[in-house]
């Protein structure tokens, strides 16, 4: 299996400690979590199965905007797969907006069994370019400021973040070749 990093890189720890982080987000704002797919609910539960972790949340006007927004040219797939009266799961947040599966040293949840949006975070594919989110939480972000300090950050490469991107595609039904549509870096 493909992964990005094997493990948890020093930024992703020290970030946790500062917060707020990718997995730590404004009370309220619930509703751009990203999906998690049975598959990926699965692989989580086989390896943490009885800390629950997970919410059925309603597929608001809000969220599948942000959807489509992720997955330019592929709406009419967005609302198959997320219709506006239909639900999916997301990872719980405390009141404070923390994933349940945040620890004091980043996440809990062994690398490979991650939900994929998290095992790509910061990165994201339009197309076949990689890029990635301009997200000011972001350490990663913050001290290394180009995509290939970023890669190297993280010990990966752009045919990983690739792999992975597709394979967070095929998970929710996404075909992995579509989504050619252009969007601004630092979405």
């Amino acid at each position: 299996m493909t992964t990005i990093r094997s493990s948890d890189s020093d930024t992703c720890r020290r970030c946790a400690l500062l917060g707020p982080t990718c997995c730590r987000m404004t009370a309220g704002q619930e509703e751009f979590c990203f999906p998690v797919s049975q598959m990926e609910k699965d692989r989580v539960r086989d390896h943490a199965p009885f800390t629950g972790g997970f919410v059925l949340t309603p597929n608001s006007v809000a969220f599948i905007d942000n959807v489509c927004r992720l997955f330019p040219g592929e709406s009419d797939l967005i609302h198959e797969l997320f219709p506006a009266r239909g639900e999916h799961y997301r990872l719980t947040v405390d009141t404070m907006g923390a994933c349940r599966f945040l620890g004091p040293e980043g996440c809990e949840i062994p690398y490979e069994a991650r939900p994929y949006y998290c095992r790509l975070y910061p990165f994201w594919v339009v197309g076949r370019e990689v890029t990635f989110f301009d997200a000011p939480t972001c350490l990663a972000r913050r001290e290394e400021k180009t995509l290939p300090r970023m890669l190297k950050c993280f010990d990966t490469n752009k045919s990983s973040v690739l792999d992975l991107h597709g394979r967070l595609r095929l998970a929710w039904g996404l075909p992995p070749t579509r989504g050619a549509c252009t969007v601004k870096r630092g979405f």
